[in-house]
C-alpha cells in the first residue's frame, strides 16, 4: 500500500512524505512523521501568539 501525508493549507496542500510499498502495519513508519508536524504546528502557534503579542505592546 502506499501511504501519503498531506497538509492541506488555507492556499494550497503540502505533501509532508510519502512511503511507497508499506507492508502490515505501517503506524510505526507514519506517526513520528504526524508527531512533527502536531509539533510543528505548535510551535507556529506559540510565534504567532508572541508576534501578536509583541505587536500590542509596541501600540502602548
Amino acid at each position: 500500500m502506499d501511504v501519503t501525508a498531506h497538509l492541506g493549507l488555507a492556499s494550497t496542500d503540502v505533501t509532508l512524505a510519502t512511503w511507497p510499498n508499506l507492508h502490515g502495519d505501517w503506524t510505526p513508519v507514519v506517526h513520528p512523521t504526524l508527531l512533527e508536524t502536531i509539533g510543528l504546528h505548535t510551535a507556529l502557534s506559540v510565534a504567532i501568539d508572541a508576534l501578536r503579542l509583541a505587536n500590542r505592546l509596541a501600540d502602548f
